[in-house]
């Protein structure tokens, strides 16, 4: 017979994806899983055009963990938009509707760098800065 009314106070192991025994996730793990998986409040939405033709980098802008972040190439853009690391900007967006995802922890760990002075990028991502 099954006790399907049976109190369980307390789960010392739980099994893994291996089945080995490990311990249950506690209350601050809970929580750290709810806010990577759950989503933030509010959004962040910005521009960010450049001062001249020589790599620039992004704001510093705090992603949230498991959020990703769009960098959107800009309408009003005259020309392309190159986006990538400190030394090298290979990445092209070269027209309206061209879109980059970005996983990292904040913006700024990208450059931009483009042909005319004051094109730029928008930046969009939820969870407020």
């Amino acid at each position: 017979m099954l006790d399907t009314n049976a109190a369980v106070e307390r789960i010392n192991k739980v099994q893994d994806s291996d089945g080995e025994d490990t311990t249950p996730a506690n209350e601050d793990r809970q929580q750290a899983i709810q806010r990577a998986v759950g989503n933030p409040s509010g959004a962040t939405i910005e521009t960010y055009t450049t001062g001249g033709t020589a790599a620039e980098q992004l704001p510093d802008l705090s992603i949230p963990d498991g959020v990703t972040a769009l960098v959107v190439y800009l309408p009003a853009n005259s020309g392309d938009v190159f986006l990538g690391d400190t030394d090298d900007q290979f990445i092209p967006l070269t027209d309206a509707g061209h879109v980059f995802e970005w996983e990292g922890a904040t913006l700024s760990d990208l450059h931009i760098r483009t042909n005319t002075a004051g094109d730029g990028v928008g930046i969009v991502f939820e969870g407020g800065t």
